[in-house]
């Protein structure tokens, strides 16, 4: 058989292994990732909003944070046996500099109008307008919680639209990159999960071989490790002469093999998918998987990995009310959704002649608009 027929039985092998992920993947989502129960019972608010409220405002009046929450922490019910149930401070000294409340919620708005503004621009100078309207639609799901009653006092909601904004400039490249990296370590001082996204994001710049914007990543990382380090001994200080931690106080107690039920649950926090059906969001997710790996250029490659990191850790670790981690993916899920139709569509194309199936993307001339090595 001739050479040219071989992009066509690949191109084929391709839908034919999506078509059947769809089909069985649907059919196991059918009763998976389910919102728990508690959570759709109407209440003021939710207990861990109250209680960033209220730490928050201790920390307004000049009281350390470390005291706020030793003491405010076990009156809502959470447990304070390890360092991983206490959130980094990040949250608390930023928003006390502000006023009111819903200051701290007007600065989120605007950074998530900044995001949405970033990523129209990053995905035109990349592909069709169509395809970053949609990509735009798509994150809408993200930073919409930014107006939903009180969430904006959680750190979920900043290091999503920080990320968001870290890949949307790290798309537009050039100087745009140093913002990129700014964004990213913002969003991970603000939540260590965002650490998956900022270690790709670091490999990424070392393999295309630029030197600086991997330094300054590494620098990054390891401040948020400096700083994980001080706040653990912090509040080990506060936990000084209470009883050891009971078996399972650490990472231990999230190892729960949720599997594609968690992985569900966690994608739901697209605010679009919040209440679709389960089969729905199992083909956005493959959707957006899909569009993310056709597409040829570095950003989109930098999403696929992050989020098939976030994808595989989600299937081991996790309680079901921890779903909310489900917006540090959020946006990088979002950025290749708009981009499964084309891809599909060129697949299809392949199939039917021998024309070789190509990125969306089509990848610049060799070494065009890539800086040189560093030394």
């Amino acid at each position: 058989m001739p050479h040219t027929h071989t992009p066509t039985m690949q191109s084929r092998g391709l839908l034919a292994v999506f078509a059947l992920l769809a089909v069985l993947g649907s059919a196991l989502a059918w009763s998976k990732g389910q919102i728990p129960r508690r959570e759709m019972q109407p209440a003021p608010a939710a207990p861990d909003l109250q209680l960033y409220r209220e730490v928050v405002a201790e920390v307004r009046g000049g009281k350390s944070y470390y005291d706020a929450a030793r003491v405010k922490i076990p009156q809502f019910g959470f447990p304070i046996s390890s360092p991983l149930n206490w959130r980094l401070p990040t949250y608390a000294w930023l928003f006390a500099l502000l006023p009111l409340p819903r200051y701290v919620q007007a600065m989120l708005v605007l950074l998530s109008l900044a995001a949405l503004l970033l990523a129209y621009r990053a995905q035109t100078k990349n592909g069709p307008a169509l395809v970053a309207a949609f990509t735009v639609l798509a994150l809408l799901g993200v930073v919409r919680w930014s107006l939903d009653g009180d969430a904006y006092l959680a750190q979920e909601p900043w290091a999503a639209t920080l990320i968001a904004i870290s890949l949307a400039t790290h798309s537009l490249g050039g100087r745009w990159r140093s913002a990129s990296v700014a964004a990213g370590t913002t969003a991970l001082l603000f939540r260590e999960l965002a650490l998956p996204y900022c270690g790709i994001a670091c490999l990424s710049a070392a393999w295309n071989r630029r030197w600086r914007e991997c330094a300054a990543w590494a620098a990054g990382i390891a401040l948020f490790f400096a700083f994980f380090a001080w706040h653990v001994s912090q509040v080990r200080g506060q936990l000084a002469g209470m009883e050891a931690a009971a078996p399972g106080a650490g990472l231990a107690q999230w190892l729960r093999l949720g599997g594609l039920d968690f992985v569900l649950l966690t994608t739901r926090m697209n605010g679009l998918l919040f209440a679709a059906p389960a089969a729905l969001v199992w083909l956005y997710l493959l959707a957006s998987l899909v569009g993310l790996a056709h597409r040829g250029d570095e950003t989109s490659r930098l999403a696929c990995l992050a989020a098939l990191a976030y994808l595989l850790a989600f299937a081991i670790l996790g309680r079901p009310e921890n779903f909310y981690w489900g917006l540090l993916p959020a946006p990088l899920l979002a950025w290749g959704t708009a981009s499964a139709p084309a891809a599909l569509a060129r697949l299809w194309q392949a199939a039917q002649t021998d024309i070789p199936a190509v990125p969306f993307v089509t990848p610049s001339p060799a070494g065009a608009g890539q800086p040189p090595a560093e030394t």
